[in-house]
């Protein structure tokens, strides 16, 4: 954004739009311009977080969620499995009521070994 002034001809550009320009100049600022400078940011970061906020709802009220049985039948384990995993943050159940249930997205990320080891290397490891 260019401001010109038109009774002396005199180009003011705003900081915010230096920066998105990648200019690399020396400026002079006033208490004024760095004000609205920091406003700006504070906006677009409040603008961000809303935003992010906006789309973590709508993940969240898309997400599926399966029961204790259904996650057995689908990694092939047995609830004990299920419990110690609870215990140690791998695959933590949502209470609903006095049933746990899992969510799909947790699932895919185990059975991809999204947190540090796949279930197949899990349970080969406690075989041994």
């Amino acid at each position: 954004m260019v401001i010109v002034n038109s009774k002396t001809n005199d180009f003011m550009i705003t900081i915010e739009s230096l920066v998105d320009m990648g200019a690399n100049v020396k400026l002079e600022v006033t208490p004024t311009d760095l004000k609205m400078f920091a406003e700006s940011i504070i906006q677009r970061t409040i603008m961000a977080q809303q935003e992010e906020q906006k789309a973590a709802i709508q993940r969240e009220a898309e997400e599926t969620y399966l029961n204790t049985k259904q996650v057995r039948e689908l990694l092939n384990v047995c609830e004990g499995t299920l419990n110690l995993w609870a215990k140690r943050g791998y695959l933590v159940p949502v209470k609903v009521g006095n049933k746990n249930m899992y969510a799909k997205s947790d699932i895919r990320r185990v059975q991809t070994g999204g947190k540090s080891e796949s279930v197949t290397s899990y349970c080969k490891r406690k075989e041994k």
